[in-house]
């Protein structure tokens, strides 16, 4: 048997890690709202709440207006999987 080691995106975590990043930044989520020109707020709820995560470019976006880097907004872990050869 050999192990095969994936590297996932934990949403629930991730999402926590971005309200924690956004009530540190002290904007509002009207305010990010605006500033990702997002036509309402249900995305960022979506993804505080771990139920999405942001795009690719809205997650740069994100990572430039919170001044901090993309990969710190996401909470990654390994998921191994045992695989018969």
């Amino acid at each position: 048997y050999m192990a095969k080691v994936y590297l996932i995106v934990n949403m629930e975590l991730s999402g926590k890690k971005l309200h924690t990043a956004i009530k540190k930044s002290g904007y509002s989520i009207r305010e990010l709202q605006d500033m990702l020109d997002l036509s309402c707020p249900n995305p960022i709820y979506k993804w505080i709440h771990g139920e999405a995560l942001p795009s690719t470019v809205n997650l740069y976006r994100l990572s430039y207006f919170l001044q901090i880097p993309m990969e710190n907004l996401l909470a990654a872990e390994n998921l191994t999987m045992n695989e018969e050869y």
